[in-house]
């Protein structure tokens, strides 16, 4: 068992860290040589921390242990933090895309046709349309754009001198624009005058020197800006203050407020099936982790978040004893699972839900008027919690080591000059963290699955 504390918080803020600097890389600097050296150290902060942050949350730094009751003091974590997991998973999922798209256009941008520009003197400068092959328009949800093959002239001068002159070779490229364009329009290029070979990269003054190693374009801004709505609404959501919630939240509703005096007597799972919320259909049933309470009228179970591991915390918790509040309303049915409150003894609390049943399986508890306010100020959040489940977190956790390992040989070179190599990268590291929530939800299943027939 292991409670959050500050180890596990800072590798957490490294990472993060981390990945907000990979990000800053490559909007100052988007086209670079490879490797990327600034990059690659990125993700060398990136992996050292996500390596203590495993080490310290598997217990490797201090062993199993169970950590005592503490007295509270104030309103001090109060709040029921695993609530929050929603919020905070979205937010991870939606900025993930913010570097990985940025790391896209980098490699995109990154071809052999502007390193060979680069090493030859390149020449940001207006060219003149002389001849249209074809063009294009293009259209799609939110974009509208003329793609157009065309032949310019570039203005080459005296090259040993830099002196302008009358050198104007022809040169093909492609473009695009708003309009479609004509012979005669002028538009900026990208060449190098040494080697024309190497050929002109059409677009506009801010892109180009983007190639050049200048800051990331209007165009890859606006993207960014457009999709960091979704993760700044994850973060407003995730940690607002009350976003966790209050240990009454739910619990004293509309119906009859009950409350049971039990005992913890083991861990489990079983079936969580919500209530209609405003007329709406039920959500579930959900297999979810359940703490076995006991009293003297019967056996009840505290069905937690799925997050919880159910086996360290009933250990931890084995034999204590309090009260469950939980407010049944007369239209629920017996299968239904409302919210529920365990308030033990020592001041600690745990939130969870429990199924109403039926008596006497399921004992329906002694009617109170309201839970006692003051209470808020003597209980706190039940820990500590086992932040790793090597039997939940174990396949997932390959799955994001291999997205990482793409995005290392992305920043490596890998995939330069081919495509198809790039791709696959690329897509690797995009699917790995959606898989590997996947495989977890699944193994989480799975092992509450063995609980339920252990039970």
């Amino acid at each position: 068992m292991r409670e959050r504390d500050t180890g596990t918080a800072l590798a957490t803020a490294a990472a993060w860290g981390g990945a907000v600097a990979f990000l800053v890389c490559l909007l100052v600097r988007k086209v670079a040589p490879y490797p990327r050296w600034d990059l690659l150290g990125c993700l060398a902060v990136c992996a050292a921390a996500l390596l203590a942050w495993w080490w310290s949350a598997s217990g490797r730094t201090g062993g199993r242990r169970k950590t005592p009751a503490r007295p509270a003091s104030g309103r001090r974590r109060i709040r029921w933090w695993p609530e929050r997991r929603v919020p905070l998973v979205l937010l991870a999922l939606t900025a993930w895309p913010l570097p990985l798209f940025m790391l896209f256009s980098s490699t995109t941008d990154s071809s052999p046709q502007v390193a060979a520009i680069r090493a030859h003197g390149p020449r940001i400068s207006a060219v003149t349309i002389v001849q249209v092959h074809h063009s294009y328009l293009k259209k799609g949800k939110g974009y509208s754009y003329y793609e157009s093959a065309v032949t310019v002239t570039v203005p080459v001068g005296d090259i040993a001198t830099g002196r302008p002159g009358k050198g104007t070779p022809r040169l093909e490229g492609t473009m695009r624009s708003s309009r479609p364009p004509h012979p005669g329009s002028r538009f900026p290029g990208l060449y190098a005058p040494g080697d024309l070979a190497a050929g002109v990269i059409l677009d506009t003054r801010a892109e180009l020197r983007s190639l050049l190693g200048g800051p990331a374009g209007p165009q890859d801004l606006v993207v960014l800006g457009v999709w960091s709505i979704f993760p700044l609404a994850c973060a407003g959501t995730a940690f607002r203050r009350g976003a966790a919630a209050l240990p009454w939240d739910g619990v004293s509703g509309d119906g009859e407020t009950r409350m049971l005096r039990v005992r913890i007597a083991g861990a489990g799972a079983d079936d969580r099936l919500g209530r209609p919320v405003r007329g709406s259909k039920s959500y579930g049933p959900l297999l979810s982790p359940a703490l076995h309470l006991i009293s003297p009228s019967g056996s009840r179970d505290l069905l937690l978040e799925r997050c919880l591991d159910p086996v360290p915390l009933a250990e931890a918790l084995l034999g204590a004893e309090g009260r469950l509040y939980w407010a049944p309303k007369p239209e629920d049915r017996p299968e239904h699972s409302v919210p529920a409150l365990l308030v033990l003894d020592d001041g600690r609390y745990v939130r969870g839900a429990t199924t109403i049943g039926t008596p006497p399986h399921a004992p329906a508890g002694a009617p109170v008027a309201v839970p006692l306010p003051d209470e808020l100020r003597a209980i706190r959040p039940v820990g500590p919690y086992a932040l790793w489940q090597p039997q939940v977190h174990g396949p997932g956790l390959l799955c994001f080591a291999v997205a990482f390992l793409a995005v290392v040989l992305l920043v490596s070179g890998a995939g330069y000059g081919n495509g198809a190599l790039r791709i696959a990268c690329l897509l690797v590291a995009a699917a790995g963290p959606i898989v590997g929530l996947v495989l977890i939800n699944r193994w989480r299943t799975r092992y509450l699955r063995r609980l339920v027939r252990r039970a």
